[in-house]
């Protein structure tokens, strides 16, 4: 579309040159023969220019040029002057003129002087869209900021506050204006160091700083807090500062509190009851309140296998609890594999013989010895039995193996989705313990999610077959905390293998 050029000038011949002149060029060209025609004319129409003559009738260019310059801002004026009139062009100009020219004048320069003011012009228009798209954003992400829930501060390369939104101004006490340019030390008060929070340690790593827990003593009271900080960058990719998010995780400690309130009622107030339960039913299976008869006993003894199933469901639930808060201790000694293995194996045969299963075990020769809490390991063993038990039909087979391998040999079974491969070791020796069974195997989409806690297999669900689906978690938290492996390979109506592998220690090299 071309330019539309309005030209006000009282002189009919020089307003007809003008417009002969513009039209040749390719603009398209309106005439007013005064000030007053003029401001007229602009209130219906718009232009890309206006060429605008100092000395007219009625109202003289320097009002024109007032009153245009208030009303339509971004119009871009040149005004015509006669020689001798350049200091009162030179006036026009600081009121808000873009230039001036002469008469009479010459075509080229009057040409020349629209091109430039008309691409300024142009060039000032689409910086003020991006300047106003800029702010916008701006206020976009002021507005997020300061409707946060969690406390946000940046801060630069002195740790001198640059910005601290809504929240960090509730809870420190202090206004935004206040707090720019102060030392981020002197406003806020933990239970850590000052350099320890992210905003700060970051700015001494230069590595992101995550998940960093302390109380905040606020105007609000002692607020715990979890927080994480990352560098912040300038136009020219040199370090600015830092900016750190601090989170209210009050809930989260209620929660935790809960938590450990209703494990501590697992393990006393419904253990408790299960073990008085369990001497109870004892004390009737021995006949010692009277005579029981065969069919009687066989129901006693379901009972205590139900109780002790309760019972291992509430020790998984606690031990899973204590492995995620890194309370659980371990006590790793040097063991014979084959013999810990085998006295694992022998709880559960009187359960395979009445499942009508075959158990059996194998081992390869003078297994070395293996560095394990023996109990946990007994354990996760029992865990990994039960579940075999649980899923295998009658006259189905359970075998427990057990042998040494290097890992290279084993390296390519172990499924990344469980481990990454980055965090799997180059090199090693280790016990691969394999329970394997001919149940009804498990659908590939379910094998890395059997070991999060409380999940089962989807089609395992449906069979009606009950369990807590902690089982197995406790035995990846147990190998995670052997700094071992355990995965599962499984074929539908094939049966499955469970895997762990328990890192072998590193023999001393004998002197020659």
């Amino acid at each position: 579309m071309s330019d539309r050029i309005l030209i006000v000038d009282d002189e009919s011949d020089i307003a007809l040159i003008l417009r002969l002149h513009l039209e040749d060029a390719g603009y398209v060209t309106m005439r007013a023969r005064d000030g007053i025609e003029a401001l007229d004319i602009l209130s219906r129409d718009s232009f890309s220019l206006m060429l605008l003559d100092i000395r007219m009738p009625r109202m003289d260019g320097m009002e024109v040029l007032r009153r245009t310059c208030e009303l339509y801002p971004t119009l871009p004026i040149i005004m015509m002057t006669a020689h001798g009139s350049e200091p009162i062009a030179v006036e026009a100009m600081k009121r808000g003129a873009c230039d001036y020219i002469a008469k009479p004048f010459n075509s080229d320069e009057l040409l020349k002087s629209i091109h430039q003011v008309l691409s300024l012009s142009k060039s000032r228009q689409e910086n003020r869209v991006l300047l106003q798209r800029v702010e916008e954003e701006r206020q976009k992400t002021e507005a997020i900021l300061q409707g946060m829930a969690d406390l946000l501060v940046a801060v630069d390369r002195e740790g001198r506050v640059i910005t601290l939104n809504r929240r960090g101004v509730e809870l420190l006490g202090i206004s935004r204006e206040e707090a720019q340019g102060r030392l981020l030390s002197e406003l806020i008060r933990t239970d850590i160091p000052v350099e320890q929070l992210p905003s700060q340690a970051v700015l001494k790593s230069g590595e992101p700083c995550l998940d960093v827990a302390f109380v905040l003593h606020s105007v609000q009271g002692d607020i715990p807090m979890l927080s994480s900080g990352t560098l912040l960058y300038g136009p020219n990719g040199e370090v600015a500062g830092s900016v750190a998010i601090a989170r209210d995780i009050s809930v989260l400690k209620a929660l935790e509190q809960d938590k450990e309130d209703f494990v501590s009622m697992l393990s006393h107030d419904l253990k408790s009851p299960i073990t008085a339960v369990v001497g109870s039913i004892d004390l009737v299976r021995e006949g010692r309140l009277g005579p029981v008869n065969g069919e009687q006993k066989e129901y006693l003894e379901a009972a205590i296998e139900s109780c002790d199933e309760m019972v291992e469901m509430i020790d998984n639930l606690l031990d899973v609890h204590k492995l995620e808060a890194g309370k659980m201790v371990l006590s790793f000694r040097g063991e014979e594999p084959q013999a810990l293995i085998t006295k694992g194996v022998a709880r559960f045969r009187s359960m395979a013989r009445k499942a009508e299963l075959t158990l059996t075990t194998s081992f390869t020769p003078e297994l070395p010895t293996v560095m394990v809490d023996r109990t946990k390991f007994l354990r996760l063993l029992g865990n990994l039995l039960a579940n075999a038990l649980k899923f295998t039909k009658e006259g189905g087979r359970i075998e427990v193996s057990a042998e040494e391998v290097d890992l290279d040999r084993v390296r390519g079974r172990i499924p990344p989705a469980l481990y990454h491969p980055d965090n799997i070791p180059s090199d090693g020796h280790y016990l691969m313990m394999t329970v394997r069974d001919s149940g009804m195997g498990i659908p590939e989409g379910s094998r890395a999610i059997i070991f999060d806690r409380f999940v089962q297999a989807q089609h395992r669900r449906r069979t009606r077959i009950g369990g807590s689906g902690l089982g197995l978690a406790f035995c990846r938290k147990m190998m995670d905390a052997h700094h071992g492996f355990i995965w599962v390979e499984s074929e539908l109506a094939k049966g499955s293998s469970f895997i762990t592998l328990f890192p072998l220690p590193v023999m001393p090299e004998e002197e020659e």
